[in-house]
């Protein structure tokens, strides 16, 4: 009512009409909603707006010859409209027609030509298409005629890093850093260099500068996607998830933020509702179109990772004919990418197809020769069929052409682990490790090769290179914590145990490992005991030895009906546990149990 009462009290604005039309597409009513555009467009046939519109919704209602002819007609009407402009360029780019979009594009940057924005346009496009080298010529072209424009030299900057150079990307970064420390888009940019590596220092270094871009602009949508994806990759999943909900209720609209939601959401284990989520972003990215905060690059990119999510959801769930046309569908949308071959390869080997999964791997090193995930898929199932050689032969090929690469010298250490020729494989460590000093991997496949053939000192001494390396790997602490205490060196093993616990408070098996020598061997304050059991308990709930190890503390301090409850769990774990593995129940749960209830009385 009150948009009909607009239009009555103004029937020439065009707007009224759009905002009519644009509640009937709500609505679902979709035959009085282009009734109502072509009342906009006999009101005033001369406006681009109205045909941009127009155009739009014909999109989404599956007329593309009639939307594109829409789109030609704003920029006859208004052919020095850039707003018109682009949205023709991106409808061209949207569905490759590549030509078409570049010579739109090339228009458009002609518009502003005298200006840095109007070039940045056409190397925009360049990159959207991958073209990055004319991408990279025209912003150093731009940067250099206009050296203040920083936005200039940002995208310059994420272009050379999207090509891979990251000594480049620093470079342009550190440029706009040495005249203002405290550039707000120049850090997040170092952030995002600084996360390319994976590596949790880092990661750790990265989040560090977006806090600084969060301290500034406490709502920075870009600080807080990349904050919520730093945390994400550490694995700090609560801490991800918080920024993640800061991001989705300041920007409502901005749909990486919901995919970013997807992915936290499995990843913390809750398949099903991820499932959801990413059903609710399908329906959002069906209706969505480009516009200059959401490029069509952007939109495709998206639509083919939440695909992937979706897919990845509903094989968790064991619904593999779901998974497998989600991920048929990306690799339709990305082609490109190796992810949705090895995707489809799981789908593959969860229905009892190895011959097709290994199909799949190999159309996966199709795209990239020394693609890790396939290469590993393929040695387990030829380890299965019991065809080492042929997996042998595979990793052979790959070090052929890549002799230089650690981990696929890691993996055909993996390869003679399943021959079980610890000499082979410790060989083929030892070469990942000569070609990358750094790749853990490797160090941690040594000390449990050492662990396996009853070498702990070795194994000790594997694990302390990790941290040597890497001071924060709270796991390496664990393993050498758990292997001092096979040799009996308790308070060595504490000492590792409270340096895991320092580097990440919820190491689980770290917490109840020192709660368990702090209770037994008397070393430690039984109250800080309580407090590490209770938190491994808390995280993982469905581990009877976490459990038994808190009842039996309540025993020794002596809360004999608190021990009684908690054995009582302990006892109920685990024979639920050996039902469903066919193996005998845990007699050490018991014995405590009966001696609790004992003292209990």
């Amino acid at each position: 009512d009150e948009l009909n009462s607009a239009i009555a009290i103004d029937p020439k604005r065009v707007e009224s009409y759009l905002s009519l039309a644009r509640f009937y597409m709500m609505t679902r009513d979709t035959a009085t909603a282009e009734a109502t555009f072509q009342r906009a467009i006999s009101v005033n046939a001369a406006s681009a707006l109205v045909h941009d519109e127009f155009g739009k919704f014909l999109v989404q209602t599956d007329r593309k010859d009639a939307a594109e002819a829409e789109f030609q007609k704003a920029v006859e009407v208004e052919p020095t409209n850039r707003e018109a402009r682009f949205v023709l360029a991106s409808f061209y780019l949207v569905n490759k027609r590549l030509d078409k979009a570049e010579e739109s594009y090339k228009v458009l940057a002609e518009l502003n030509h005298d200006k840095p924005e109007g070039r940045a346009v056409l190397a925009d496009f360049y990159s959207a298409i991958g073209r990055l080298d004319e991408a990279i010529a025209i912003y150093k072209e731009v940067v250099a005629k206009a050296p203040d424009y920083t936005q200039g030299r940002y995208r310059l900057g994420e272009i050379i890093l999207m090509r891979g150079d990251i000594a480049g990307a620093k470079k342009e970064v550190d440029t706009v850093l040495k005249n203002d420390a405290h550039d707000r888009q120049a850090l997040i940019l170092r952030a995002r260099i600084e996360m390319q590596s994976g590596e949790s220092s880092d990661l750790k270094v990265a989040i560090e500068d977006l806090r600084e871009v969060l301290k500034q602009e406490p709502n920075s949508r870009a600080g807080l996607f990349f904050m919520a994806e730093a945390n994400f990759r550490l694995g700090q999943i609560d801490q991800a998830r918080a920024f993640a909900g800061d991001l989705d209720r300041n920007y409502p609209d901005y749909l990486p933020a919901k995919l970013m939601q997807v992915q936290i959401t499995l990843a913390s284990g809750d398949a099903k509702a991820a499932l959801q989520l990413s059903s609710q972003l399908q329906d959002r990215l069906a209706k969505a179109t480009p516009d200059h905060n959401t490029s069509p690059q952007m939109l495709a990119e998206l639509r083919a990772k939440n695909l992937m999510a979706h897919g990845s959801a509903a094989l968790r769930l064991r619904d593999t004919k779901t998974a497998r046309a989600d991920f048929d569908a990306a690799h339709t949308a990305a082609p490109g990418s190796a992810d949705a071959c090895n995707n489809l390869a799981l789908v593959a080997l969860n229905e009892n197809k190895p011959d097709e999964a290994i199909s799949f791997y190999n159309s996966a090193l199709a795209i990239d020769g020394a693609n890790f995930n396939a290469l590993r898929g393929l040695i387990n199932i030829y380890a299965a069929q019991k065809h080492t050689d042929q997996g042998h032969a595979r990793i052979d090929q790959a070090i052929n052409s890549q002799p230089g690469n650690a981990s696929l010298h890691f993996l055909k250490g993996e390869i003679y682990g399943y021959q079980m020729n610890a000499q082979g494989a410790e060989s083929e460590f030892r070469r990942a490790l000569e070609i990358d000093g750094n790749y853990l991997p490797a160090y941690s496949a040594l000390g449990a090769l050492f662990v396996n053939t009853n070498q702990q000192e070795r194994a000790i001494a594997e694990y302390q290179k990790i941290t040597e390396r890497r001071p924060d790997n709270a796991t390496a602490f664990t393993l050498i914590g758990m292997l001092e205490f096979s040799r009996q060196n308790i308070d060595a093993a504490i000492d590792n145990y409270r340096k895991a616990l320092a580097q990440d408070g919820n190491a689980t098996f770290a917490a109840n490992n020192l709660a368990w020598l702090y209770a037994v061997y008397g070393k430690g304050n039984l109250d800080e005991a309580v407090r590490l059991a209770q938190s491994a308990v808390q995280t993982s709930p469905e581990v009877p030895s976490f459990v038994d190890t808190l009842g039996w503390i309540y025993y020794k301090k002596g809360l004999y009906a608190a021990a009684v409850e908690q054995l009582k769990k302990a006892v109920s774990v685990d024979e639920a546990g050996a039902r469903r593995s066919n193996t005998m129940p845990t007699p050490t749960y018991h014995f405590h149990l009966g001696v609790a209830l004992a003292a209990k009385g």
